[in-house]
């Protein structure tokens, strides 16, 4: 019996920092449903895992935290490096004050 995919979500490419419960990463790509990022931390398929990034330009006033839980389905060798995608499973948005520089 053939298992039939289920259509991916639009995947949109950035690098943002991101804060992870062991260190932090770097965003390679992500969607509604999942996120692909570098990191040097270990991880392993099925670990649960909770993380954050800021989006700095999605509103002029603030900054936008975006925290995540979610479950690492793969894991990839990257030299010092290792790639991580994981599920997101939920999400919640929090409005930072910006600061600005004179």
């Amino acid at each position: 019996m053939k298992i039939s995919e289920q259509p991916r979500a639009p995947r949109y490419k950035s690098k943002l920092p991101m804060e992870i419960e062991s260190g932090e990463g770097v965003t390679r790509d992500f969607s509604g449903s999942g996120i692909f990022f570098e990191t040097e931390g270990c991880f392993s398929p099925g670990q649960q895992i909770d993380f954050s990034f800021i989006l700095e330009h999605v509103d002029p006033e603030h900054t936008v935290r975006i925290t995540c839980k979610g479950e690492i389905v793969r894991v990839e060798e990257k030299g010092k490096k290792i790639g991580v995608a994981a599920s997101i499973n939920s999400y919640s948005f929090e409005t930072l004050q910006r600061t600005i520089n004179s």
